[in-house]
């Protein structure tokens, strides 16, 4: 099977290079990689056009390239769902990581979606639920303020309040080694959105502590108090939450246990292609890896 990968490579979530190494491991798949403007000159030789979304939307894919699919990200936000539904009707298949935006473009151009969420890259063989000693600091976030989120509040909070804490950005490759060192990783979402900081998060044995996320398929991954713990208040409750957790290191990593095991097992790029390609009826298990 000859696929044609669609992403520009060097986007801050690296989805697509994340996709890419994954299925250039199955033997009897075919994988070339083109930009978006690689792409408009492809005359059509491939058995599937697989776009991952990289926040760039200002060419598409041509109309002829059939069968074609689209892993769509940022459907929480508001410009680039403008953007992404004046687009979708042309694919094949229409997959979304947030299960709000699915259901609203499907709702809005009556284009069948799918919900397929975020997820972690898979846990090396090598890599163990880290200990209390290898902890180095007591809260980590790594990602943006947001331009206009309340997380911008929530980060200043924390840096006022406490002083043991690692907030800025890492390469894809490195977010383990910085998450594995934490004792809590704290998320604020924007706009709703179920992000991958929380499966990246769980899955390097990090507690995760998030703002509560309605609906959107939330409780359908993830129980409150077993995999993660959720906050509705971030002036009194966040502190509460981060100070009990800071002080409770045996109830902290029982649950961080919990959530890396599930993430490991569940939850990781490799489960979601599976879902991907079984929806649109191939089977990547019958693949060799």
């Amino acid at each position: 099977m000859r696929i044609a990968l669609i992403y520009n490579r060097g986007q801050r979530t690296a989805l697509g290079e994340r996709c890419q190494k994954i299925l250039e491991g199955y033997s009897n798949l075919e994988i070339l990689q083109f930009n978006m403007e690689e792409i408009q000159k492809i005359s059509g030789r491939f058995d599937l056009y697989f776009r991952i979304d990289d926040g760039d939307y200002t060419q598409d894919l041509p109309s002829h390239l059939k069968p074609s699919c689209w892993w769509i990200a940022d459907t929480h936000l508001p410009k680039c769902y403008k953007k992404i539904k004046s687009k979708v009707k042309k694919y094949d298949f229409i997959f979304c990581a947030q299960k709000e935006g699915a259901e609203r473009l499907f709702r809005e151009t009556h284009k069948r979606t799918y919900w397929v969420p975020w997820a972690a890259d898979e846990v090396p063989s090598d890599f163990q639920f880290p200990c209390e000693e290898e902890k180095k600091w007591d809260i980590c976030f790594i990602g943006t303020p947001g331009k206009y989120s309340l997380r911008k509040v929530v980060l200043e909070i924390l840096r006022i309040n406490y002083h043991n804490i690692y907030f800025g950005k890492a390469p894809y490759t490195e977010l383990r080694n910085y998450y594995s060192k934490a004792r809590i990783v704290v998320n604020y979402p924007i706009n709703n959105d179920i992000n991958a900081r929380i499966f990246e998060a769980m899955s390097s044995g990090s507690l995760v502590i998030t703002y509560r996320i309605k609906d959107n398929g939330f409780e359908e991954l993830f129980k409150e108090g077993k995999h993660l713990i959720v906050f509705d208040d971030i002036f009194i409750e966040m502190r509460e939450k981060v100070d009990y957790y800071l002080s409770n290191p045996e109830e902290r990593n029982r649950i961080a246990k919990e959530g890396f095991e599930y993430v490991r097992s569940k939850h990781t790029y490799r489960h979601r292609l599976k879902e991907i390609f079984k929806l649109m009826g191939y089977n990547l298990e019958n693949s060799e890896n």
